[in-house]
This record gives C-alpha cells, sequence and structure tokens, in this order.
C-alpha cells in the first residue's frame, strides 16, 4: 500500500517538475542589476519605467542578499532575491535591475525577497520618486529632508551627497509625501 502512495505522489509532481524545467529553457533575458554597493540608484522609491525597451525596476532589497535574478514566465518578469549562505543583515538598500529588448506593452513586474514573499512592482509614471534611507529613529525629528532637490528622507544626523538634478517627481508637496518616522525608520510617507 505504501508503495503505491509513494508511486501515486510521484505521477502527481513529475509533471510539475516538467513544467518548471520547461519554464527555465525559455527565453533567456538580458538584464543587470547595480545598487547596494559603491553605485548608487537614482531613485529611493520602488517601481519601474519603460523607455525604448529598457524595463527599469527599482527594489528594496537586503543589503547581505548573493544574488538578484531575473525570470520571465508569459507577460510577468519576475525579480528574485536569493540568500545562499544564510547571512542576512539589518539594512535594506536600493537597486536597480535593468532588462533590455522588452516587447510587451502589458506586463507585471514582481519582487521576491529572500524571505520567499513576493509583492507586485508598480509604474513609477505619475508617482514621487523621492527616496529614503530608512535610518532608525524614535520621533520625527530624528529625520530631515536632504539631497540637493530635497528628494531624500534621512536620518537627522546623516550627511547625503545627490547630484544636482530637478525632477517633477521629487516634489514631495505636490505628491502630499512628506519625510517623517514610520515603524522607526525615516521615510516618506
Amino acid at each position: 500500500m505504501k508503495r503505491y502512495i509513494l508511486l501515486l505522489m510521484l505521477a502527481l509532481t513529475l509533471p510539475l517538475c516538467i513544467q518548471s524545467d520547461w519554464e527555465k529553457k525559455g527565453e533567456e533575458l538580458n538584464y543587470s542589476v547595480t545598487g547596494c554597493g559603491a553605485q548608487k540608484v537614482a531613485y529611493g522609491v520602488e517601481g519601474y519605467e519603460l523607455l525604448d525597451g529598457v524595463l527599469t525596476v527599482h527594489i528594496m532589497r537586503n543589503c547581505c542578499s548573493d544574488e538578484i535574478v531575473v525570470e520571465k514566465s508569459g507577460n510577468e518578469y519576475r525579480i528574485i532575491e536569493k540568500d545562499s549562505d544564510g547571512e542576512i543583515c539589518k539594512c535594506n538598500c536600493m537597486s536597480t535591475v535593468e532588462i533590455r529588448g522588452v516587447k510587451e506593452e502589458d506586463f507585471r513586474v514582481t519582487f521576491t525577497n529572500f524571505n520567499g514573499e513576493v509583492k507586485e512592482i508598480k509604474s513609477l509614471e505619475g508617482e514621487f520618486c523621492g527616496w529614503s534611507t530608512y535610518a532608525e529613529c524614535r520621533t520625527v525629528n530624528d529625520c530631515k529632508v536632504a539631497g540637493c532637490s530635497g528628494q531624500v528622507c534621512a536620518g537627522a544626523n546623516e550627511d547625503i551627497v545627490t547630484t544636482c538634478e530637478w525632477k517633477e517627481c521629487f516634489d514631495a508637496k505636490k505628491y502630499g509625501m512628506y519625510c517623517g518616522c514610520v515603524n522607526n525608520q525615516c521615510q516618506w510617507a
């Protein structure tokens, strides 16, 4: 009886293995990941932009995750944060994923963090694009607006240097955003 149950379980899971393997053999994606290192990214808000076939996705990830990979299934681009050594930090940083050769106009972007939590990433078109350092705080006085264009919500003791460029999406008042202490982190809300 146990043998039949084992065979039945194997028969039920085999199609899933074949389907999963088939999906991996799909089209190769041309992508790169920057951020969480010496290179700074322009945004601090998660979201994506599509311009001339390049899908640029901004994600907040763990500083110590080992790898970011991109997979495509149908019209969904899946950005996956992987950790293989178990060394996760108590810090987050922004990364930018650029996926080249995107032809679809109608697609979905998701981000799966190292814990396996999946969230949908939304378009940045028409959205506030300032960024936060997520510095530890207890009160709103522990946070300040920083950056040459006032686009960064930072800790009161942080020295933030940015390029001096202006984008409409940096206008916190226009989007009803304020820099404050939310969940013990300095961030736009």
